[in-house]
């Protein structure tokens, strides 16, 4: 085959292949560096685009080389040398992007990218109007040209691999460097592919003008590709900001879907971004991080004797004080840094561009400085401090863990006395395992489905039949046997795992409802709402669908809300009261009494039941006050139209306390401890057809 050579078409290619490379480095580095979900969006955009221009670069390279002739395409041989070309992309951008590759993969790897590169060189041979028998293989060149394919391509994955974990200086010139070598590396590859196969072709010499032609079409395709690099490069920003939702589109509902996705990543109370964008965001400061070979640190704050506070002067001063620290915090940091809720009375700060922790300290003095001034809340003078855990990345630990490791350095200062700050060193790694194995523990449970419902029966108190059951989670831990929600949802509060407990726990009391309706059981289920599930403004209508799917009547379902998270987020409380109220689902106030009240407050409520708190039961029968007081609530509750479930019940005295003082329902040790669904349906089953046998088949069988 004849080749001229055409040294402005070479310098275009080595020009173009540098910056491709280049720009590849960084598409290697976020997908190493993409959670799950983004990674599986990211992977396909990044492959195509590495592998086009790879393919376009080889056209450019053949127009260099053999500048003198003019050529016919064969499509489908073109295409298939397309594809080989995407799959070397693919390949590329695969493995490199895993954190760890072993030998095996990387020799593997790297074969499958050196046989690709060549396929791609060879149909496209075959494509240039030649027939296949007009092509002939020098096999010691074949071999020769195979081999340094496949070592180029374990030296390139190599590469893109270790680089994306580089956080050192000079790393803008270290990647330029190395995309360079890359750039002469290709070169090489197609001058050593050309001298293993001898073409006949009937091509004719292109005229001065054809070879003009060839350098704008070269021209063309190195622009396109540069287009494509960037428009890419703008769409993984656009992601990283935004997440994948961007680019979903829809021509309904916009707007409403826009503020949903804000309220989710928004604290409802402080404003500040919650946990979920916290994380959002430190992911992409620990990209900055990274290319930048700086620092960065997590202090983690937590107001001491804040629960002191909610209780000596109430929960709307509690609220107060956090809107206050929330602005404090936010005036304390500089524009570079990030604060945000963690819920409660926690909070984080992301703080950026830190050389030493000189820098963490300055600021960090200032967090502290600004809760202790006192607050004034209704005239009241109330003075606080805080304890905080400082962890830095990467010193300290990767990216899943540097949270766990500032929560647990802000531990040890609670411990060592509260009002001061700790960094995270090897004394406090101990406490970060334990909460990391909790975490872990979670992530598996969730998993591997290791929670289960347990069903505490609500009775009639006249007929003592059963009237429905309250759903109560627990955790069939596979090695620490059943675990009770207090010892394990405030973890998960603070893993950000919460909320995918909680939507299973509504999924599978729903399930349950639909189970018994087979078993020809109509059954009533009370689920309880945590305060996260406040903040999902999508809630009702997730409610609604789930409903839908399982063929479950509104009727069937009542959610309880604690009384004091309800105070505490009055006005989500009544948003979400109104939705409920539109879908005709019933809402019960859970623990009532434990709270100051209104009649006014009482009175606006959109809500069907009061469930009373089992403290009031404790002196109904005998003491004259206690009684009264139960009496009150029962006769106001009724007299605004809500059914009224007392909790707890012990003893025969106090039923029958409550039958005379005209209370509906109750729930308690006198009937039955939780029991799990198949003995619910049993026991629903034996009481409906056996009522006289009803007290002995509860005390005997059914307690646990």
């Amino acid at each position: 085959m004849t080749i001229n050579y055409d040294i402005w078409l070479m310098l275009l290619s080595l020009t173009a292949s540098t910056f491709f490379v280049f720009v590849t480095f960084s598409f290697v580095d976020r997908l190493y560096r993409s959670t799950p979900k983004g990674k599986a969006f990211l992977l396909p955009i990044y492959s195509f685009t590495v592998g086009n221009g790879l393919w376009g670069i080889h056209f450019i390279n053949w127009m260099a080389f053999h500048s003198g002739i003019a050529f016919e395409f064969s499509i489908p041989f073109l295409l298939a040398s397309w594809f080989a070309a995407l799959f070397v992309g693919f390949v590329i951008c695969y493995i490199a992007s895993k954190k760890i590759i072993p030998l095996k993969l990387l020799l593997l790897s790297g074969t499958m990218a050196g046989l690709g590169g060549y396929a791609m060189y060879y149909w496209c041979v075959i494509s240039l109007n030649f027939a296949t028998n007009n092509v002939a293989i020098r096999p010691l060149w074949l071999a020769a040209a195979l081999a340094l394919s496949v070592c180029v391509s374990i030296l390139v994955v190599l590469t893109f691999s270790k680089i994306k974990e580089y956080s050192g200086k000079n790393t803008f010139l270290i990647k330029l460097t190395f995309s360079f070598i890359m750039a002469v590396s290709i070169i090489g590859l197609h001058v050593a592919f050309g001298a293993s196969i001898v073409a006949k072709t009937n091509a004719i010499l292109s005229t001065s003008s054809g070879a003009a032609n060839k350098q704008m079409l070269a021209g063309i395709i190195s622009l396109a590709n540069v287009c494509l690099f960037l428009l890419v490069v703008a769409v993984a920003i656009l992601y990283d900001k935004y997440s994948k939702n961007t680019f979903k589109f829809n021509t309904s509902n916009n707007e409403r879907k826009v503020v949903a996705n804000a309220l989710a990543y928004k604290d409802a109370l402080t404003q500040l971004p919650n946990l979920i964008g916290f994380q959002h965001q430190l992911e992409i400061a620990a990209e900055r991080c990274t290319r930048g070979g700086s620092t960065i640190a997590i202090a983690y704050i937590h107001l001491d004797h804040f629960k002191s506070i909610n209780n000596n002067y109430g929960h709307l001063a509690g609220d107060t004080i956090l809107t206050t620290v929330a602005q404090r915090l936010q005036a304390a940091v500089r524009g570079c840094d990030l604060v945000a809720r963690a819920g409660g009375n926690e909070f984080v700060a992301l703080i950026e561009e830190t050389e030493s922790n000189v820098d963490i300290v300055l600021i960090v003095d200032r967090f502290m400085s600004s809760i202790k001034k006192p607050f004034l809340v209704d005239g009241q003078k109330i003075e606080i401090s805080c304890s905080i855990g400082i962890a830095v990345y990467p010193k300290d630990s990767d990216l899943g863990k540097l949270l766990i490791c500032a929560d647990a350095a802000m531990l040890k200062a609670k411990q060592s006395g509260k009002n001061q700050f700790k960094f995270f060193d090897a004394e406090t790694e101990p406490t970060s395992d334990l909460m990391l194995e909790m975490q872990h523990d979670l992530s598996l449970a969730i998993e591997n489905k290791q929670f289960i419902l347990e069903f505490q029966p609500i009775v009639d108190c006249k007929t003592q039949l059963p009237v429905g059951a309250e759903a109560l989670i627990r955790w069939n831990h596979p090695t620490k046997g059943k675990i009770q929600p207090n010892a394990f949802i405030p973890e998960a509060e603070r893993f950000g795992l919460v909320n995918q407990i909680n939507d299973w726990v509504i999924e599978e009391s729903i399930r349950t409802v639909q189970s018994a309706k087979y078993a020809g059981i109509d059954l009533n289920i009370s689920i309880n709402l945590t305060r996260h599930q406040f903040r999902n403004p999508n809630l009702v209508s997730e409610i609604k669908r789930l409903m839908q799917q399982h063929d479950v009547p509104a009727s069937n379902l009542t959610f309880e809300i604690k009384e004091a998270a309800a105070n505490k987020n009055e006005t989500l409380f009544k948003l979400l009261l109104a939705q409920f109220k539109a879908a005709n689902i019933k809402v019960a106030l859970d623990d009532f009494g434990m709270q100051p009240f209104t009649l006014t407050y009482l009175q606006d409520l959109n809500i069907d039941e009061l469930k009373l708190d089992k403290v009031f039961l404790a002196g109904v029968r005998d003491n004259i006050a206690s009684r009264t007081l139960v009496e009150a609530i029962i006769r106001l509750a009724h007299a605004l139209n809500f059914n009224v479930v007392a909790e707890g019940v012990e003893t025969e005295a106090q039923r029958k306390a409550l039958v005379d003082l005209g209370c509906n329902h109750m729930q308690g040790f006198l009937y039955s401890k939780p029991v799990p669904e198949g003995k619910l349906f049993k026991l629903f089953k034996h009481l409906d057809n056996n009522f006289e046998a009803k007290d002995q088949l509860l005390i005997t069988d059914y307690q646990m």
